[in-house]
């Protein structure tokens, strides 16, 4: 087996493949559709390599702009294959199902890289035909500009207590990740009967059938309330409506799991979400 650079023309196999992993591959199809296989300049734009056997594809593994190693090895790749493939590469962080992210550090040669963050987190799934939408008075609306200055703070929160993040570099990361956010069109407000917004929520990958629910974030002031469970369901709500079957996320601890599972989330598997202290320029085969 070898590993060799997608082309446009690659496409289709791709998708094929990484839909029987959907669960697990939202990152890498959601990038896929949003700027094929061959990279850009936009952060989430992906660079894709094929691992094949014999013109079979056996694995895929994609790198974003932004740094970001996207891994879907189920059958684990040749030894040295992937340090070999990435070297001169620079790598941020490693998302993917937690054993395959575990193999890929290993295999890059990174398990005494300092790390920022370090999460193995339950996997969720939920087919929207069994969405509970809890009662209650808030209401949902998309974000527009004018919550910028709001969503920005939240956002600074919210990588500090999430992600880890130093105050200094949640100050710096936030605009652009919430400009990035309000561009893609997916980012939502839940607000009080009075219109004071009171959660958000978002989804970070997305296809036709099925959408991955992340940023979620309720402020100090507004939590223990039930506004987070709400604001997840009365999106997927939306998204049912629009079409949409299926519905992915990860928890990112005790209170989110129980939130998600309330609203009808079953725990399916693992998935892991691993950056690091500073990007990781990758040598080659020790």
């Amino acid at each position: 087996m070898q590993f060799r650079p997608a082309t446009t023309d690659d496409t289709p196999t791709i998708e094929t493949f990484l839909r029987r992993y959907t669960d697990t591959s939202m990152f890498l199809l959601s990038n896929l559709r949003a700027f094929g296989p061959c990279g850009g300049e936009a952060p989430h734009a992906t660079r894709v390599w094929l691992l094949e056997d014999a013109d079979r594809l056996q694995g895929v593994v994609g790198l974003s702009t932004a740094g970001s190693l996207l891994v879907q090895l189920p059958n684990g790749a040749p030894e040295g294959s992937l340090r070999t493939l990435l070297a001169g590469e620079t790598v941020k962080a490693i998302f993917g199902e937690t054993a395959q992210v575990g193999r890929a550090r290993a295999a890059l040669g990174l398990d005494a890289a300092r790390v920022q963050l370090d999460d193995d987190e339950p996997l969720y799934s939920l087919d929207l035909d069994h969405l509970f939408v809890p009662s209650g008075a808030t209401r949902l609306r998309p974000a527009g500009e004018g919550d910028r200055t709001r969503l920005i703070a939240w956002r600074e929160e919210y990588l500090v207590e999430t992600v880890r993040y130093s105050p200094e570099d949640a100050i710096e990361a936030a605009p652009e990740e919430i400009d990035g956010m309000l561009a893609r069109g997916t980012l939502m407000l839940l607000e009080q009967p009075d219109g004071t917004p009171c959660a958000m929520t978002s989804f970070n990958a997305l296809l036709p059938e099925t959408v991955q629910i992340g940023n979620v974030f309720t402020p100090d002031d507004f939590r223990g309330r039930g506004y987070a469970r709400r604001a997840v369901a009365l999106h997927l709500e939306r998204a049912r409506a629009e079409g949409v079957q299926r519905a992915i996320l990860f928890a990112s601890g005790a209170a989110a799991s129980r939130a998600y599972e309330a609203i009808g989330f079953d725990r399916i598997g693992r998935f892991a979400l691993l950056i690091f202290g500073q990007a990781q320029d990758i040598g080659g085969t020790a």
